[in-house]
């Protein structure tokens, strides 16, 4: 598996790139586990070591998907799927991913859309982003440290996550343009 990272302060956010084929949920599971593990988790979630080690396991008959068995991932895949066919897009489900990252320590964006003609107004934009997100920042910074030590209101906080969302959400499109039109591969 070979995921791109971005870091950002002390947390990691992945961005899978379009060549990365997305594994399986079992490979994943196969990864994360330890064959000792499988008998102290069956015993945290009080079910059998033989069903953990088959969520590590690829599926050797299509009758093995059918047998209502799914590991957790498979089942999170599930609920995904479902939100993006009620909603026709899986904003809403963006919540499962921000709470996941939130248990890693980490956090989750969404991968913007791809732009795809860049121009000189597309990267205008970026650079206009940039720097409302400095000026944002920078604002936070005079508060939190020199006009009231140690506290910001809501409303300063909100400008300064929603500037910050925004400037993550231009880089990403901007390294997307950067990789698509790239003359050296």
């Amino acid at each position: 598996m070979h995921f791109d990272y971005i870091p950002i302060c002390r947390w990691r956010v992945v961005v899978i790139t379009r060549e990365t084929k997305h594994p399986r949920d079992y490979e994943v599971m196969d990864a994360v586990l330890d064959r000792g593990e499988a008998t102290e988790l069956a015993r945290l979630l009080s079910c059998s070591p033989q069903l953990i080690r088959g969520w590590c396991r690829a599926p050797e008959t299509e009758a093995e998907y059918t047998t209502g068995r799914f590991g957790p991932l498979a089942r999170i895949r599930t609920l995904i799927a479902m939100i993006r066919e009620a909603d026709g897009r899986p904003d809403r489900a963006f919540l499962i991913g921000q709470y996941v990252a939130l248990l890693l320590g980490g956090v989750f964006v969404p991968t913007p859309p791809v732009i795809e003609n860049v121009n000189s107004d597309v990267l205008s934009n970026v650079s206009r982003t940039m720097k409302r997100s400095g000026e944002a920042i920078e604002t936070i910074r005079i508060a939190w440290f020199e006009e009231s030590p140690g506290k910001i209101t809501n409303q300063e906080r909100a400008l300064c996550v929603a500037d910050i969302q925004k400037a993550i959400v231009a880089l990403i499109q901007t390294q997307q343009c950067i990789e698509r039109h790239s003359t050296i591969r």
